[in-house]
């Protein structure tokens, strides 16, 4: 490449762009160079031989007929290849052929139509700075190109300058040398610009195409992780699932207080997992977009119950003094899973990160809004931090330099989504050694709303002689449920596949009252088509209650749209008779 000595991986590139500025600006040259050259003639018609007009004008017209082939070649060349820009060699050589033509014609200009008076000397003069300009403006982003075009233009200034020294005068003969300079000058600055942008184009091309990379990378190891999660998950939810219900059942016995006192630590540290899978599952539903809240008026007093219930034996175990404050007529309208799941989130939270003092909730009405806040007086969160701790699998230590207590660190992350889908926002106000608070803010339940809800919320079935079949192709699960439901009083009929439920059936008497169905049968139909064999073998739609340890995001929508009450492994089983009572009182 000629002009700047440059070395850059884009330089093939950025050579190829400045010659696709000067085809494209090739025809406002050969229009405008045409132009001139008949204002020129015109000029110098009265003072020039007949001859000189003639050859003159004839190799101009010659060098118009060849610009306008070039230019048609190029139009067909261009049209059979939508996104060609750069030239072909041929291309190029007949380009540098025509503006070496073109100069020379210009050049000839000085010595056969150079008028015989210094004022027709001033108007060629103009024409042949007029030609330098569009030279430059048209070809100056490459330096051979404007060369060709303009020295043999110049070649004939010095033997000008020495024949017609008398007639012309000193400010003419300055602007004859300086103006074909000053545009040399201008040609290099303009072609070392041009060259520059393109590099930082193409550069920022590049910066894209890394980013895009990265992007891409990340989102393969966001795949990687999510799928990995969910193996590892769903692995993990089987035994879990077992020990949850042997635990219950373990409970049921008499026992003496040492062993209960075991039994309910057992169940305490197998809550801390269950925890866990909640998290990893409350993450798949959000990505699946299937959380579709369902508003209702809520009685705030008795969520607040329920989680100082569950967490007062943490804080007393950790010394620390966890405090609810709420008027017992405090309603709003709001989905009751969803905003109870974002308050244990940051109740939890707030217990994890507190190693001494108080945490407080706080409901207050402020017109036709509720706040709640969850306070804690733990070291508060860095400024810096206070985005960081939405993420997932955010764990942030009280310095900000390493993971924080333990947990997948997606709580403050779910809580966050779940407002946002909740439309209530999740506000966070922290400072250092001075603790941390959550706000969120909700409508207000009309009184007469309340009471309807809580109508339709009373689950009044009993499980007592209810005939259920139970299908698991999990040993140990079909064991662990068997005992369980057996000691809450119902029948049962146990199946360990698709095959075996359908054979049971076959044998019934009387249609279940209820089937407790695992999603992921072994290598044969799966739950969902069982439950729908089952209700068309009895020609009834007999309640229905699925199990499964799936989590990732296609069968999470799947699940969603079954119409069928879906529980998730591990599940607890006061969750799992509270969903087979719900079961039985919608038929």
């Amino acid at each position: 490449m000629q002009g700047p000595h440059r070395t850059s991986k884009h330089q093939q590139l950025v050579e190829a762009q400045r010659y696709h500025y000067a085809w494209r600006s090739f025809p406002l040259f050969v229009a405008t160079f045409t132009a001139g050259a008949i204002l020129e003639l015109a000029s110098a018609w009265q003072a020039s031989t007949a001859l000189q007009i003639a050859v003159w004008s004839g190799f101009g017209l010659a060098c118009l007929l060849w610009a306008l082939w070039i230019l048609r070649d190029r139009h067909q060349s261009s049209q059979e290849s939508s996104d060609r820009q750069s030239a072909s060699a041929k291309e190029e050589k007949q380009l540098q052929a025509l503006l070496l033509a073109v100069g020379s014609l210009v050049g000839l200009g000085w010595i056969g139509l150079f008028p015989a008076s210094e004022r027709h000397a001033v108007s060629f003069v103009l024409f042949h700075t007029g030609y330098l300009l569009i030279s430059l403006l048209c070809l100056g982003s490459l330096k051979r190109l404007f060369l060709i075009a303009t020295v043999p233009a110049l070649l004939p200034i010095p033997a000008v300058l020495i024949l017609y020294q008398e007639m012309i005068g000193l400010p003419l003969q300055a602007a004859m040398i300086l103006i074909p300079a000053v545009m040399l000058g201008f040609q290099r600055r303009l072609e070392i610009m041009i060259t520059e942008l393109l590099e930082l184009r193409f550069s920022q091309l590049d910066l894209l195409d890394d980013l895009q990379a990265q992007r891409d990378a990340a989102h393969q190891a966001n795949l990687a992780k999510s799928s990995f999660l969910a193996t590892a998950s769903h692995d993990l939810r089987q035994p879990m699932h077992s020990l949850n219900l042997y635990l219950a059942s373990t409970a049921a016995y008499p026992l003496s207080d040492d062993l209960r006192d075991m039994v309910k630590r057992m169940q305490q540290c197998a809550g801390y997992m269950n925890e866990m899978f909640d998290s990893l599952l409350d993450i798949a539903r959000l990505d699946a977009q299937v959380i579709a809240p369902r508003i209702e008026a809520i009685s705030l007093q008795s969520i607040l119950l329920r989680l100082q219930s569950e967490f007062q034996t943490i804080a007393d175990a950790r010394a620390i003094e966890l405090r609810f404050s709420a008027a017992s007529s405090l309603a709003v309208l709001s989905d009751a899973g969803m905003l109870e799941r974002i308050l244990r989130n940051l109740i939890s939270n707030a217990l994890k990160y507190t190693r001494i003092g108080t945490v407080q909730v706080i409901a207050k009405q402020r017109g036709n809004r509720v706040r709640i806040a969850v306070i804690d007086s733990g070291p508060g969160i860095p400024r810096a931090l206070r985005r960081r701790v939405f993420e997932e699998f955010a764990r942030v230590r009280e310095d900000g330099l390493a993971e924080g207590p333990r947990g997948f660190g997606l709580g403050l992350a779910i809580a966050r989504r779940l407002a946002d889908t909740l439309s209530i926002g999740l506000r966070l106000r922290s400072s250092a050694f001075r603790g941390s608070s959550f706000c969120i803010d909700l409508p207000t339940a009309p009184f007469a709303q309340l009471k309807l809800s809580l109508d339709k919320s009373q689950t009044t079935a009993s499980l007592e002689g209810q005939l259920v079949l139970v299908v698991d192709d999990d040993l140990e699960v079909l064991t662990a449920m068997t005992l369980m439901l057996t000691l809450q009083g119902c029948r049962i009929l146990a199946a360990g596949g698709f095959q075996e439920a359908l054979q049971q059936c076959e044998r019934m008497h009387n249609k279940p009252s209820l089937l407790v169905c695992d999603y992921a049968l072994g290598h044969e139909k799966d739950g969902l088509q069982l439950i729908e064999h089952i209700r068309e073998e009895f020609n009834h739609d007999i309640p229905a209650v699925l199990i499964t340890g799936d989590t990732s995001a296609e069968h999470v929508a799947l699940f969603a749209r079954s119409g069928v009450e879906v529980l998730h492994k591990p599940v607890h089983p006061d969750t799992m008779i509270q969903a087979m009572r719900r079961a039985l009182q919608e038929v």
